[in-house]
């Protein structure tokens, strides 16, 4: 049992790295159920607990968001359905994820809504991934239930575990944590979009232009709030002109982000007023 979790706990390094969209889609799901059952046996698996929180988080940006977004054309009842379930995916990513923290520091889910800082001071480096991903799918979360106030109240704690595990590793998978900031500071209420430039400037310096994720994040968070149309696009064809397989680790993200891209591209009339 503890060598099977073992194993799925590192799965996600091969599907990260797959080319085929569709495989990962049709295989998630599956490996998703088995992660749960087998933390049924070992509940506090923090390599499981880690794997559930990324892939739960993946399965919902890259395969039931753009099905959304789809659905919204022609059925806009499906796609709130649709929006939902995400949502709920995305929930579930973060409870595994908080559940994951908890193993080592007792009560961190509780303590971070009472008293933020004091919460985020007793995480060490190896607790980064764990932080970084309960965060992303926090965030992503309140994105979708904007009418939620239990979920909106939620939202310094995002900004609270990424700028902690900022202290601890900027570095964290080549400049991910910058780009989430980028994405919180567009959210949420009074957020600096000086700030958002410069976490932009360093995500874009670490990734090295192995990620096109990170264009995507401006233009989607700043070049549509602020309407510049010429800016937009140019991200859109850097994006997509981007060689997804330049980076065998992130080929998988890359050709989702590139996907997405083109989603937008086509709806660019409805995102941008003359």
């Amino acid at each position: 049992m503890d060598t099977l979790a073992d194993v799925l706990a590192q799965s996600e390094k091969s599907y990260l790295s797959d080319d085929d969209p569709e495989l990962i889609a049709a295989a998630l799901p599956f490996n998703l159920k088995t992660i749960e059952t087998l933390l049924e046996s070992e509940p506090d698996h923090r390599g499981l607990l880690l794997s559930a929180t990324t892939a739960f988080t993946l399965y919902a940006y890259g395969f039931v968001e753009p099905e959304a977004q789809f659905a919204e054309e022609d059925d806009f009842r499906l796609a709130e359905t649709v929006w939902l379930r995400a949502a709920n995916l995305y929930r579930r990513a973060f409870q595994y994820g908080f559940r994951g923290l908890e193993v080592n520091h007792p009560g961190f889910s509780e303590n971070l809504r009472r008293e933020p800082t004091t919460a985020v001071s007793t995480l060490k480096k190896e607790d980064v991934p764990l932080a970084v991903w309960t965060a992303a799918a926090l965030g992503s979360a309140i994105g979708l239930l904007q009418d939620d106030p239990e979920m909106t109240a939620d939202i310094m704690a995002v900004g609270t575990l990424l700028e902690r595990a900022l202290e601890l590793d900027e570095g964290f998978e080549e400049g991910t944590i910058h780009e989430l900031l980028v994405n919180y500071e567009a959210q949420r209420v009074g957020g600096s979009m000086e700030k958002a430039r410069e976490h932009y400037r360093r995500a874009e310096e670490l990734s090295r232009g192995r990620r096109c994720s990170t264009w995507l994040t401006w233009a989607e968070n700043i070049s549509i709030s602020e309407q510049n149309r010429k800016e937009f696009e140019d991200m859109m064809e850097r994006i997509l002109s981007f060689d997804a397989s330049s980076s065998p680790e992130y080929r998988l993200m890359n050709i989702l982000t590139q996907r997405r891209a083109r989603s937008l591209q086509e709806r660019i009339d409805e995102l941008f007023l003359e």
